[in-house]
């Protein structure tokens, strides 16, 4: 039989490894910037070119390398790091693995010039898809310049899938911040396309925050500390105000090296439980230090994420770490912390008794002792002619009320079909409320009301949500929302990527009613707002909002722009909308409900209403 195995050439073999290590423009520049940093560099310069497609070069004052070593550091297995395998459980630098700049150079062109401050000379290093080019001395300033060009020259496929530009630049900056975030203490040069984009001088952490994401951000950040033996704690969580749907802002370090890990990700997010809503996440940046032989981070090709040998001890720490930072905002009760952190865990004394713990009982407990008062009547008696009477149930007989709703769901097609009924008549325009319709809002959220001999209760902020997507659907697609020009305008701050987004949508935003203007890379003014608009809000948080939630959707989704815009718009100012209290507001609601595509669903797919036929409630009263 003939054999059919053959070993692979080197190039081929490279461009696999570069498969694992370069996935896109911003993987080189993680591994750049994490060579700089190891190199103790001080300065550090990121310049980019098309998304990091033409040009991805990071320029240090670090130490240097040697003649020799500049032209070893592109082999495979290569590394200053290592000597022995153990070494690899207690890893304190970052890049230090031996493929990544073999694997970089295989799909490249790099041109390497690097001076040690002891030598009169540098050296320049050229490779074009790992075959040397040039190898010779050159004049150079002292540390490492190294330019990768034209990434995935030779795989075409692999350059083929790359995303759009905005798309790749937001990878390259998402890398760029979780270096300079943690590496605070370092001055960052961030140029695009031959602009200074971000400088970033020396600082402590929460000014490098601030210099990053903006000055909103200042007053709503609050400082985690612990210090104890096994670690230590450090950074900021943000008030619960600044909760998003994505978890764009969440940064979480081991040991000067972000790392993502889904249970120290919950145990910050199971601190905020109860301050935030479900679905949204915070924004936090810590930073913990514990000894390198508790965890490996030799587990993924990128590095990213970590095994820790005791997970359950380190999210105790944290969580409880976090929980005191919350505390000390008045967010939740305030408990003494001092002692709350457990003790390691030590070993019984050899004579000390074993107990079994006990639980008292009072046998004499009846809990049918106190049986309140049967209610006779339903709440629904309380409905008068143009109102309700004075003498409504209380806050404690309506949430039983509502709980017995909820107790068993109910299919009634009839009463569905109504509903659909009506909104058929509301298109035509032949919608006929009469001129008093009972209501009256519970809780200031859910709506009461009797229509057509049915009691139909609506959840307002959903109605709300489902309102202003039909407003602004119509106004991204026929009739533009006239906006009110602002005496003083808002300066909004964004990355540049974000910057570059919110302008490559900026006529969707001024049909929407927000006129937006570019200052700088990263600041924009809001020159106008929606003049229908009671108080003008965190446009801040506005725009972030709706650019995050376009990316996502554009991004990941595929979904409609129009319908994405208008969701992300929809969902944030539900809440903020003024709750009927007058005839005349009912009667606008509810037709502006069923002249909506779909009355009974919010844009998200959850119920807006729901209608009680005379049969229904018949059921909870036999």
């Amino acid at each position: 039989m003939e054999d059919i195995i053959r070993l692979l050439p080197d190039a081929v073999a490279n461009q696999i490894a570069a498969g694992e290590v370069v996935q896109r423009p911003a993987s080189v520049v993680k591994e750049l910037l994490e060579n700089a940093l190891d190199a103790g560099a001080t300065q550090i310069q990121l310049i980019v070119k098309d998304a990091g497609r033409t040009l991805v070069q990071v320029v240090d004052n670090g130490k240097g390398m040697s003649f020799n070593d500049a032209r070893l550091c592109f082999e495979r297995h290569a590394t200053s790091k290592l000597r022995k395998a153990d070494d690899l459980f207690r890893i304190s630098t970052k890049g230090f693995r031996g493929e990544a700049l073999a694997s970089i150079a295989a799909i490249a062109h790099v041109e390497l010039k690097t001076k040690p401050a002891a030598d009169e000379m540098g050296t320049l290093v050229c490779i074009e898809g790992a075959e040397i080019k040039e190898h010779a001395p050159v004049t150079a300033s002292d540390g490492t310049s190294i330019a990768v060009k034209n990434l995935f020259f030779n795989v075409p496929a692999r350059r083929n899938f790359l995303k759009s530009d905005k798309v790749e630049l937001t990878h390259v900056e998402e890398e760029l911040y979780r270096v300079a975030l943690i590496h605070h203490d370092i001055t960052f040069q961030y140029y695009n396309n031959g602009q200074l984009v971000l400088m970033l001088p020396a600082s402590n952490m929460r000014q490098r925050i601030v210099n990053i994401f903006g000055q909103h951000f200042n007053d709503k950040l609050f400082p985690v500390e612990l210090d104890h033996e096994l670690m230590r704690i450090t950074g900021f969580i943000a008030k619960p105000e600044k909760a998003k749907k994505q978890k764009s802002e969440q940064y979480m370090f081991i040991n000067r090296r972000f790392v993502r890990h889904s249970l120290l990700n919950f145990a910050v997010e199971k601190a905020y439980a109860d301050l935030i809503p479900q679905g949204m996440h915070p924004a936090y940046f810590i930073s913990i230090e514990m000894d390198p032989a508790m965890i490996d981070v030799n587990v993924s090709p990128t590095k990213v994420e970590v095994k820790i040998q005791d997970e359950r001890l380190v999210f105790g720490f944290l969580n409880s770490t976090v929980k005191k930072a919350l505390g000390t905002m008045s967010l939740t009760p305030m408990i003494d912390f001092d002692d709350s952190f457990p003790d390691i865990i030590k070993e019984r004394p050899e004579n000390q008794e074993i107990t079994v713990p006990t639980i008292g009982a009072n046998p004499n407990y009846n809990p049918f002792d106190k049986v309140p008062e049967k209610r006779h009547g339903s709440p629904f008696q309380q409905f008068g002619g143009g109102g309700f009477r004075h003498e409504t149930p209380s806050s404690n007989d309506w949430e039983n009320f509502l709980k017995e709703l909820n107790v068993e769901k109910v299919d009634y097609p009839k009463e569905e079909q109504q509903a659909v009924d009506f909104h058929h008549n509301t298109t035509e325009n032949n919608l006929d409320l009469p001129e008093n319709i009972p209501f009256f809002v519970f809780q200031g959220r859910y709506l009461f009301f009797e229509l057509n001999g049915q009691v139909m209760v609506a959840d307002l902020p959903n109605v709300q949500e489902r309102i202003l997507y039909e407003t602004y659907v119509n106004a991204l697609k026929n009739t533009p929302i006239h906006p009110q020009q602002s005496l003083f305008p808002q300066t909004v701050t964004l990355t540049a990527a974000q910057s570059d987004l919110a302008l490559s949508l900026k006529e969707d935003f001024l049909r929407l009613g927000y006129d937006l203007e570019k200052i700088d890379n990263t600041h924009l003014a809001v020159n106008a707002t929606p003049n229908d608009e009671e108080d003008e809000g965190d446009v801040q948080a506005l725009i972030e909002n709706v650019l995050s939630a376009y990316q996502t959707n554009q991004v990941i989704h595929k979904g409609d722009k129009i319908a994405g815009i208008a969701q992300s718009l929809a969902r944030q100012k539900r809440s903020k909308q003024r709750i009927p209290t007058t005839q005349e507001e009912i009667k606008t609601l509810i037709r502006r409900l069923f002249e909506s595509d779909m009355p009974t669903l919010t844009p998200s797919g959850k119920s807006t209403l729901h209608i009680f036929g005379a049969e229904e409630l018949r059921h909870y009263f036999e």
